[in-house]
């Protein structure tokens, strides 16, 4: 992608994870998510790519808004998010690739941890009769 279609591409998402106030958690802060990655995959020009991209995130969708359940997740969120664009702006690839990887990974292993304590929480709350 030229600069000036990749400036034109990434312009919209620098500006809302890096100039706008960051939002509170919930479900349209998870949409806005779902974007990021979204045009990410878009950017790439593979239209499979993204055609499956965007299955998988329909699919999951229920499991990645518990990611934007807590304050804490928003704010790595929004750090990790910003991180990879500018990696990404300066052209720093091989950075992006490994930021993104590792904010994925690490988005996995909290919405694991949300889960887990959930299905905990559920478990303890007594039983109507």
């Amino acid at each position: 992608m030229p600069p000036a279609a990749r400036a034109e591409h990434l312009a919209p998402l620098i500006a809302f994870w890096c100039d706008a106030p960051q939002m509170p958690p919930g479900k349209t802060l998870s949409r806005h998510d779902e974007a990021f990655h979204t045009a990410l995959v878009s950017a790439t020009g593979n239209a499979e790519m993204a055609r499956v991209h965007v299955d998988l995130t329909e699919k999951m969708r229920i499991i990645r808004h518990l990611d934007f359940t807590r304050e804490d997740r928003v704010d790595a969120t929004y750090s990790e998010h910003a991180q990879v664009l500018r990696a990404i702006a300066l052209q720093q690839t091989e950075e992006a690739q490994r930021i993104l990887t590792a904010h994925i990974s690490q988005s996995k292993a909290e919405v694991r941890k949300i889960t887990l304590h959930r299905l905990q929480q559920a478990r303890l709350q007594p039983v109507s009769p």
